[in-house]
């Protein structure tokens, strides 16, 4: 450990408590803080992905259509449904066969808790969205499953 002479040490933590202080007070006002100013995130993103459930070992459990957006006509949207064995359900969502978000149900009780979501179509879900009480969380569907079939030029 280094150790300074007396009155040089003094001004070092005189220094480290104003600076501290100077942070805990303007760094909510930042813009980069706002967001997150007084409320966990309700949005992570892991670059590496986070774990998804598999789908071999699941039982499933059924599925429905559901219209989603206005952007296909009909009801696009296939919600595959899932109970994983160990008995947490989950389900699985795609359009024109590309899964981009599976909910996770984590306390056996509607709604269904967490959201992964892959929002390049590239099979990783590195987007994490956990709704607090109260809270509308609406991340929108990934373009990429828009284009999924359409031969690229």
């Amino acid at each position: 450990m280094m150790r300074f002479p007396g009155k040089l040490s003094v001004w070092i933590f005189g220094a480290l408590v104003l600076a501290v202080g100077i942070f805990l007070t303007e760094a909510p006002r930042h813009p980069a803080w706002a967001a997150s100013a007084g409320s966990e995130k309700s949005i992570e993103v892991n670059v590496d992905g986070y774990p998804v459930p598999v789908m071999a070992r699941a039982k499933f459990l059924g599925w429905v259509r559901r219209d989603l957006t206005d952007r296909i006509p009909g009801k696009e949207t296939l919600f595959k449904q899932y109970a994983d064995e160990w008995g947490f359900a989950f389900e699985v969502l795609s359009i024109n066969n590309v899964v981009f978000a599976i909910n996770l149900d984590t306390d056996g009780r509607y709604p269904y808790d967490i959201t992964l979501m892959d929002t390049n179509c590239d099979g990783i879900f590195e987007t994490k969205i956990e709704e607090k009480p109260g809270e509308k969380v609406d991340e929108g569907i990934p373009e990429c499953v828009f284009r999924a079939g359409v031969p690229e030029k």
